[in-house]
């Protein structure tokens, strides 16, 4: 019940951050077309203010005489952005090119706005007189007409339109959208609010998109978009929260492993080119689980060394492997490969912990092989008293993996060891002809340090006689022979070769 809340809260959480994600997009896009629609209407209101402005300067008729009114009245029938053009004396508009000579004359509003350039704007609330803005400079009143924004009323379906003074104290013109106001936080989140004024006017306009974003698609689609994110990130919670549970539950058995010793040992046969006998085996670990099946090494290993438990397990292999081999090991001489890492090497326990373990289990240390892996890097000064100690107990020393990674053989002139092991994937070049010569080049120059040579991998007839052939001293391991062993598999196979 736990981990359904849990997936539950959490798949919610990452539809939300997906329905953010979402809206970002869709809004990016909108965005285009508001910005499209802003730059109209502002260019739009740039070319309205003009023309009101040369009007205003361009009048030389003053008064209210038939010459001036017959004047004013050719200047609006000129112009679809003028509702009416006047004459003021002593603040009040005395008459204009629709009513003429006004017999009452209509006071200017009391608060007027004086833009940079001279001009003042006023804003008239008279029905019976007008309604709307004006311009006025010295004498001269220019009405702009109530429709001349008309143009853009199409598009306020979704979007809100004002054209403003950069203060934002008078406007212009103003047009709500289309649909019933939203509440606070639907404005909030779903309103695109776009603001440009101009460089030559005191002038702004904003462009407010409603219903941006999410809100803009349809209601079928935006909830067949939430199921759709919810069944994902649902199915994706899940699969992680299966990943982590394995891989917990790994852990938890893995320790369980250890600490019972379940952990079993196979052994796989390295095998003398001369007489195809085998002459030593390597010990290698391996942990079936019944929930998780095979774990390979390469998981399980790096794990226990997570967990705090890597030196229990290696004196564990150690005591299991030895205990198991060395009656075989005594009766056909061979010789036993451990690998070792970094801890090993550098806890300076693992010498006395083997040397108790061949003791108890009564096998010769010259019987034993330590590999020492070059991805296992300690300092220089450690590994080679290491070695020195192993070499001088009779316990053989063979360099593991020579050939990936950091190979150095100036690195080798500095330890004691008695063979190399080629890594396989310098034996897997064999199969491939123009990989050959740098094989052989590079195991020539190996075969030149007068060290045992052992071949990884070997695994099939190819492989084996291209060895074979050019290094008949050296030593092979491989499936072309053998794959990893149990001691009784081993015991049979050591039989079937003594007869």
């Amino acid at each position: 019940m736990k981990k359904i809340i849990a997936v539950a809260i959490i798949s919610t959480l990452l539809v939300i951050l997906s329905l953010y994600a979402v809206n970002a997009v869709i809004v990016s896009q909108q965005k285009s077309k508001q910005l499209e629609i802003s730059h109209a209407l502002l260019e739009y209101s740039e070319d309205l203010s003009q023309n009101v402005a040369l009007a205003l300067k361009s009048i030389t008729t003053k008064g209210c005489d038939k010459t001036s009114l017959d004047s004013y009245r050719q200047i609006k029938l000129d112009s679809l952005y003028f509702g009416d053009v006047g004459f003021i004396e002593k603040g009040k508009i005395v008459c204009t090119a629709f009513w003429g000579k006004l017999a009452t004359p209509v006071a200017l509003p009391t608060e007027l706005h004086k833009t940079p350039r001279g001009f003042l704007l006023a804003q008239f609330d008279k029905k019976e007189f007008f309604t709307g803005n004006a311009a006025i400079y010295h004498n001269i009143i220019i009405f702009t007409s109530r429709y001349a924004y008309d143009k853009f009323s199409p598009v306020t379906a979704s979007y809100s339109l004002s054209a403003t003074t950069k203060d934002f104290g008078r406007t212009f013109f103003s047009t709500p959208p289309a649909f019933k106001q939203q509440d606070l936080l639907h404005s909030t989140l779903f309103t695109i609010t776009l603001t440009q004024c101009s460089a030559f006017w005191d002038l702004c306009v904003i462009v407010k998109h409603h219903n941006a974003g999410l809100a803009s698609l349809p209601p079928v689609v935006f909830t067949f978009l939430v199921v759709i994110l919810y069944f994902i990130w649902v199915a994706i919670t899940f699969f992680f929260f299966r990943i982590y549970e394995d891989r917990f539950s790994l852990e938890r058995t893995l320790v369980k492993a250890v600490i019972t010793n379940t952990i079993s040992v196979k052994y796989q046969p390295i095998i003398r080119i001369q007489d195809k006998k085998i002459v030593g085996v390597e010990v290698l670990s391996r942990w079936h689980d019944q929930k998780h099946g095979d774990v390979s090494p390469e998981l399980f290993i790096p794990l226990i060394k997570k967990i705090g438990l890597y030196k229990k397990y290696y004196i564990n292999i150690i005591e299991k492997s030895l205990l198991e081999i060395a009656p075989l090991a005594t009766k056909h001489q061979l010789v036993v490969s451990l690998n070792v890492g970094r801890t090993e090497i550098e806890d300076g326990q693992f010498i006395t912990i083997l040397r108790r373990a061949c003791l108890i289990h009564r096998i010769p240390l010259s019987l034993i092989k330590i590999e020492l892996s070059e991805k296992a890097v300690s300092t220089v000064d450690i590994l080679e008293e290491f070695c020195r100690e192993l070499k001088s107990l009779g316990i053989k020393v063979s360099i593991d993996d020579f050939g990936v990674q950091n190979s150095n053989l100036a690195r080798l002139s500095l330890l004691e060891y008695d063979e190399i092991k080629i890594d396989k994937s310098l034996v897997d070049g064999i199969s491939e002809h123009y990989k050959q010569n740098i094989f052989v080049i590079f195991s020539d120059a190996l075969a030149r340090l007068n060290k045992s040579l052992v071949f990884e991998g070997v695994e099939n007839e190819i492989q084996y006689r291209f060895i074979a052939d050019r290094y008949p001293d050296a030593l092979v391991q491989g499936w072309y022979f053998s794959k990893s062993l149990t001691r009784s598999e081993l015991a049979q196979k050591l039989v079937g070769v003594a007869r």
